[in-house]
């Protein structure tokens, strides 16, 4: 007969803590859900689309992900996202399930907003081996796939993913400078040559031309053949990567990514492929009382709407 202890068996005190043992081993990790400051969708945020290219309703149909930890949906921080693209005549359905052959049937584009690593440490990846195989397939058969991903910690949910179709993402956060060193967006413009001159720049007229981009923080990638690149990270941008979210002791390790990239696109056998390294650029967001404003709805930031649009215009064969 075991001991007891205050009428508790010391069996049963051992199973107590070999279960806390077990809880601890499967600790959450800090995901951008978890540490990231309130935010609320700028209802105020407007933008009116002169010529939709798709009569209402009648456009192709965009799958947005919900299924993989997603930051963004398309009925939280992406719904200035989704209500452009409806605008435009797009027809927005949820994907709440993960990706299949079938999924992938319901839809012409698939939009992965800000996918996040798994809440508890010693999960399965975020993306299963089979559903980045089942998008390889899709897309070389003729599917259009939008990948956005932002700063430290997300890369890391769609690096095999990303390196799936060839692209390296830096897991950090983009910066010029040392950390905070970010006093306002980062901003592309094509005067300076850091927005590229590209067929998704101008557009199919002198109306759809975007001659400037903004972005808050976010990370970098680079390919190594065959990707246009959009948005070119210029001299003294570098990628912090910290041992805790949003912290930056004295020492933190960066790389530099001067030459690297935000945004861009390739095709990819029949398909097309976009790739953005940062989210909060194509949501219209508002934080602390109202005072801070991030993404389509930033004063700097009024082309990134037209930039969406004419990558949806791409995707979609619109733009060729």
């Amino acid at each position: 007969m075991y001991k007891k202890i205050n009428n508790i068996p010391k069996i049963l005190i051992l199973s107590v803590s070999l279960v806390a043992f077990v809880y601890a081993a499967r600790s959450t990790q800090q995901t951008a859900s978890t540490v990231e400051p309130p935010r609320s969708v700028d209802k105020s945020f407007s933008y009116v689309i002169k010529n939709p290219a798709y009569s209402e309703g009648k456009g192709p149909v965009v799958l947005i992900d919900e299924a993989h930890n997603n930051f963004h949906t398309a009925v939280g921080t992406y719904l200035p996202f989704a209500d452009l693209l409806r605008q435009d005549g797009y027809v927005i359905k949820r994907a709440k399930d993960k990706i299949s052959v079938e999924l992938l049937k319901s839809g012409v584009i698939y939009v992965i907003a800000d996918a996040q690593p798994p809440f508890n440490i010693g999960d399965p990846p975020t993306f299963a081996k089979e559903e980045i195989l089942s998008l390889n397939d899709w897309v070389k058969k003729g599917g259009a796939l939008f990948v956005i991903t932002d700063h430290m910690p997300d890369p890391r949910a769609i690096e095999d993913l990303a390196l799936s179709f060839g692209l390296e993402v830096s897991n950090g956060y983009v910066m010029n400078g040392p950390p905070p060193g970010r006093p306002g967006p980062t901003l592309f413009k094509k005067s300076d040559g850091y927005l590229a001159d590209h067929l998704l720049t101008n557009g199919r007229n002198p109306e759809e031309q975007v001659r400037r981009v903004a972005t808050f923080a976010g990370s970098a990638f680079r390919c190594k053949e065959g990707f246009q690149p959009l948005l070119i990270l210029g001299e003294g941008y570098r990628s912090w990567i910290p041992k805790e979210y949003n912290k930056f002791p004295s020492g933190t390790p960066s790389i530099n990514v001067s030459g690297w990239y935000q945004g861009g696109v390739k095709t990819y056998g029949k398909g097309r492929i976009a790739f953005f390294a940062e989210a909060a650029m194509f949501t219209a967001q508002i934080f602390d009382s109202r005072r801070i404003k991030a993404g389509m709805n930033h004063p700097l930031g009024r082309d990134n709407a037209r930039l969406l649009l004419n990558l949806l215009h791409w995707l979609s064969g619109l733009l060729d």
